[in-house]
């Protein structure tokens, strides 16, 4: 799918088709977007090559993750006449209590931006574009329409961080008022890692984002570096808050770990108690149960409960013991 917009003065703005733009030039009036999102490889390579004559290398990296299952690094390059974006976004999956992160190409000009998106599982950043078609939006420039869509792009990592939110809270209450176990443990691992992994992805996208406000290029205003800088403080704000759930998640694992050790020292500390309690008591059997003639009570016909006797006051002054040393 792709959708081409071109804006001018006169005509305002107009969805041409493919056939009806020709070699660009990087020095007209007009303003032009085109979006490309999951379309075969012959007709990208026609705008992008063709077209536009951009550089192989960019191209290759624009085009790779629509053709390939992966999902391309954050980066930016300067071709003077134009820059290469590469910005990643998240989809939040909560059925699965996840994320899945989809790769936008940008190619940014005076007066032209495209964008190359392969988000699934449905179009959601090529109908938020599409909300955003008016003349006033075109009128500032392509830099503004690209600061729209990061921005856009940044908002969505709000919900999942208070996704995450509410699953550090839900883990946390079954930690400190249920009985933890391995199911817990394995939500405790998931989250870490998921929360390491929107750290890892957020970072990239600050250093993108932080040399677009830098104002180093001449394709990015001054005016609307501004707002570039606005998108870069959301960002910051992320990255913080994802660091901060991170060290709390940490410090759920380091709780949950406490928690198992206590109660394999209580049980260990019953089972030491019971094989203590157990030892003079085998004591006893074993000298009545020896192979001698003479032993007291042993043809007695009371003896059988004497021994038993002498178990029990055993057991009970031992109980005793460990109870006035706040053993139990």
């Amino acid at each position: 799918m792709i959708n081409i917009i071109k804006y001018s003065q006169g005509n305002g703005i107009e969805a041409i088709p493919m056939d009806a733009l020709k070699k660009w030039d990087y020095k007209c009036e007009e303003n032009l977007w085109i979006d490309i999102y999951t379309s075969a490889v012959e007709e990208n390579e026609k705008i992008l090559k063709g077209i536009f004559e951009f550089h192989p290398l960019a191209v290759e990296d624009a085009l790779k993750y629509l053709t390939e299952d992966i999902v391309h690094h954050p980066k930016i390059d300067d071709f003077e006449s134009y820059l290469f974006i590469v910005f990643n976004g998240l989809i939040e999956d909560k059925e699965a209590f996840k994320y899945k992160i989809f790769s936008m190409s940008c190619f940014l000009g005076h007066n032209f931006l495209i964008t190359i998106h392969n988000e699934t599982p449905k179009n959601t950043l090529s109908q938020k574009l599409k909300s955003i078609l008016n003349d006033r939006t075109f009128r500032k420039g392509p830099d503004y329409i690209l600061n729209l869509i990061l921005d856009d792009i940044v908002d969505r990592y709000y919900p999942i961080l208070d996704s995450f939110e509410t699953e550090i809270n839900n883990v946390e209450e079954e930690l400190f008022r249920g009985v933890p176990g391995n199911k817990t443990l394995l939500r405790i691992l998931n989250l870490k890692k998921e929360l390491i992994r929107l750290r890892r992805i957020s970072s990239y996208q600050k250093e993108v984002l932080f040399k677009l406000t830098r104002g180093d290029s001449e394709l990015i205003s001054f005016e609307e570096s501004v707002y570039y800088r606005n998108v870069y403080d959301h960002l910051v704000r992320v990255s913080d808050t994802t660091e901060s759930y991170r060290d709390y998640v940490t410090g759920l694992l380091d709780s949950y770990l406490s928690i198992v050790n206590n109660k394999m020292n209580e049980v260990m500390k019953f089972l030491t108690i019971i094989a203590t309690i157990i030892l003079p008591l085998s004591f006893i059997t074993g000298i009545f149960g020896m192979n001698f003639d003479f032993i007291p009570f042993l043809h007695d016909e009371l003896g059988f409960w004497f021994s038993i006797t002498s178990m029990l006051i055993v057991a009970i002054i031992m109980l005793s013991w460990f109870r006035h040393k706040k053993w139990l």
